[in-house]
């Protein structure tokens, strides 16, 4: 007997990497039953003869397996895409920075929302961004660091995230990282375009369709921005002194034009 054929149907199609397997498994145990039938016709089968059987497998039957394909494919993307989703609600750093435009969501019960201008579509693509602007070795510096923020503010039901938002360390930690992006926008529009590219070409799965076509645009680039900077924006104004002692007047002035550029955007 052949290797046997698992059922694809949609009820009990199996998720993740499994799917990936039983398309593997279907196709191979497909063509062995086939090539069993044929030796059994001829008595023996040549290299040639199995080549043209497969050949003629390829050409004649690829459209009765569409739909197992594509429901394969699904499949182990949103696995994929889902597993994302979860390593980014899991990264400290991410979430801290998030926090400044979280109030640009969508609200949703019990958790950070409230005008709606922006998905959440985009945060694995802003993540993205971040890394690569500032490189991954301070961004897994910053993941640590934020941890360690994080731990201190543990509490029996979580994390303390407003005692975590309020930690001078955490001030700190964003401020370094924000005077890094902002160099990176010396050309503003030819790195804004880079952004929305990136953010547009890594959204995240929409939860429940409703964004389903939602893209970020230039104004939800200013935006999102104008809430990721206004802090440190605030500071700027209020106290200058020490941030020009820390960074040194060139790098205060690069992010004060590229505020300046924003606020025209």
């Amino acid at each position: 007997m052949g290797i046997g054929r698992k059922g694809m149907s949609s009820s009990n199609a199996p998720a993740g990497p499994k799917a990936c397997e039983a398309i593997a498994n279907t196709m191979i145990g497909h063509f062995t039953t086939r090539l069993e039938v044929e030796a059994a016709k001829r008595g023996a089968l040549t290299a040639d003869d199995i080549r043209h059987l497969a050949e003629a497998v390829m050409t004649a039957e690829f459209g009765r397996f569409q739909s197992t394909y594509r429901r394969s494919y699904d499949t182990c993307s949103a696995t994929r895409e889902a597993k994302q989703w979860e390593s980014t609600r899991k990264r400290p750093f991410d979430r801290v920075l998030m926090k400044a435009f979280a109030h640009l969501f969508p609200p949703r019960q019990g958790g950070d929302g409230g005008q709606g201008l922006l998905s959440r579509r985009v945060i694995p693509g802003f993540n993205m961004a971040i890394d690569k602007m500032i490189g991954p070795a301070l961004y897994e510096q910053c993941q640590s660091k934020s941890q360690a923020i994080l731990d201190r503010h543990r509490t029996g039901s979580g994390h303390d995230w407003q005692a975590i938002h309020a930690d001078p360390q955490t001030h700190a930690l964003t401020t370094d990282v924000l005077m890094v992006v902002a160099h990176y926008f010396g050309n503003f529009e030819r790195r804004r375009e880079w952004l929305l590219a990136v953010v547009n070409s890594h959204l995240g799965k929409s939860a429940d369709g409703a964004d389903g076509h939602w893209q970020l645009t230039e104004h939800g680039f200013a935006e999102l921005m104008r809430a990721l900077f206004a802090d440190l924006r605030a500071t700027l104004i209020s106290a200058p002194a020490p941030l020009r002692h820390r960074y040194g007047d060139h790098s205060v002035d690069t992010v004060e034009v590229f505020l300046r550029r924003l606020d025209r955007a």
